[in-house]
């Protein structure tokens, strides 16, 4: 996400300089690289990886860029690409993959949740169901949009998740010093816009992206240096998994980094950055 803070500028000038020395912040074996070779995706905030398709992950450009979902392999290569015809990028900043519905169907979840200035009178998930990947060009006009208002006034946001458990949706704020954790319960209607309620407030700021394994016992949380891991117990309510002690995983640091994933069985994780400088967005699997 472009943003006109000179705070935010300064601060992605920095990450860039550590960069250049391939710094991380906790010791680890080197992860893969993989550049992406198309020119499409330049803006990429927001990475899942599919439930149904083995190897296989979603991601988005961000602000302004077409309501398009593109299907990566594992290696960074674009396979496919899912239009959501008649769907709007607003500012599309994180999406998930998670099973909805009596028959556990599997779902991805796009969040156009982005809103630099909070002044949005309501954001917007738009949920569909996996696709199976039979064409390089899937058009998707059954789509649901779940439209959502923080409880406490307008917050801009880049990283939501969707609890397999629950299907309650959780999006954590952004530019706080301390950032705001959001859910919003299951079911939620499609019609009437629903309430995002505060339930905690992380000792985080500058949160860019999170995710969830599919069995719902890890979660992810990315800021624009780091990437921490939190643990969460057999029945154990996401509230209370998240006000316990994170873990800090390995990182290299991007120029822009606003996308983490698990991989389809929560073992390993990725990240994958914005372009910078007119350097292709990477790839990155951390085994």
């Amino acid at each position: 996400m472009k943003s006109t803070n000179t705070f935010i500028t300064s601060m992605l000038l920095v990450i860039s300089l550590l960069g250049l020395f391939g710094c991380a912040l906790v010791k680890a074996p080197s992860p893969s690289q993989y550049p992406l070779t198309t020119h499409e995706l330049m803006e990429a905030s927001g990475l899942a990886a599919s439930q149904n398709t083995p190897g296989i992950l979603y991601t988005h450009n961000d602000s302004g860029g077409k309501a398009t979902v593109y299907v990566l392999n594992s290696k960074g290569m674009l396979a496919a690409r899912i239009q959501l015809e008649g769907a709007k990028n607003q500012d599309w900043e994180d999406i998930a993959v998670a099973c909805y519905g009596k028959e556990k169907k599997s779902h991805i979840y796009v969040a156009d949740i982005g809103d630099n200035n909070a002044r949005r009178s309501f954001v917007t998930v738009y949920r569909f169901a996996e696709p199976a990947l039979v064409d390089t060009l899937i058009k998707i006009k059954n789509y649901d949009q779940i439209r959502i208002e923080y409880e406490d006034g307008a917050r801009d946001a880049e990283a939501l998740f969707v609890d397999p458990l629950t299907s309650d949706i959780y999006i954590i704020s952004k530019h706080e010093e301390n950032v705001g954790l959001y859910r919003v319960a299951y079911p939620y209607s499609l019609k009437d816009i629903n309430i995002a309620k505060k339930e905690l407030t992380l000792p985080l700021s500058f949160v860019t992206a999170a995710d969830i394994s599919p069995d719902g016992r890890k979660i992810l949380i990315k800021t624009y240096t780091s990437i921490y891991k939190y643990s969460r117990k057999k029945s154990q309510s996401i509230v209370k998994a998240l006000s316990g002690k994170s873990k800090q995983l390995p990182y290299y640091l991007e120029p822009q980094g606003e996308a983490v994933a698990w991989d389809a069985e929560g073992k390993s994780y990725f990240t994958l950055s914005e372009s910078v400088s007119d350097q292709p967005p990477t790839l990155y699997h951390y085994r």
